[in-house]
């Protein structure tokens, strides 16, 4: 295994891919951190364990983190799957680097303005993460040809 690690392209995706998994763990202990705090619970027996009430509302703030951490539940998975395909072409490491920390950095930059309800910004960043990847899949399918 320590082999593998001589290749810089195999280092890169280990650190990149490992990040993202524990930055999604992360979005969901967040999620869980506001319930608790706001006392806003996912199921009826949630209540009934905190003997709390339901306020029969959502919480605009768990919601938001709900549907930040779906959309990197949407996301994430699909770049580990296609950043592992991108690197059994071998491709140019400069760009492999590239492709993958800045598919990483887009979805920080993403998660802080998805949390802030900051527009156009939030949509910014999620493109230049799809496109990120796109342009990995391009490649990936190029290399196959």
């Amino acid at each position: 295994m320590t082999v593998l690690f001589t290749d810089p392209n195999f280092r890169t995706l280990v650190q990149v891919d490992v990040l993202l998994v524990v930055w999604l763990m992360t979005m969901s202990n967040y999620t869980s951190l506001l319930r608790l705090r706001r006392k806003v619970y996912a199921t009826p027996e949630d209540y009934n364990f905190n003997h709390v009430i339901p306020v029969g509302r959502a919480d605009d703030g768990v919601e938001r983190s709900r549907r930040l951490h779906q959309n990197h539940l949407e996301n994430v998975p699909a770049f580990l799957v296609l950043s592992l395909l991108y690197a059994s072409t071998r491709p140019a490491h400069a760009t492999f680097e590239w492709l993958l920390w800045g598919f990483f950095a887009a979805r920080v930059v993403y998660t802080v303005f998805y949390a802030r309800a900051m527009q156009p910004h939030r949509t910014i960043a999620f493109t230049i993460g799809a496109l990120l990847m796109f342009a990995m899949a391009v490649l990936t399918l190029r290399a196959t040809f």
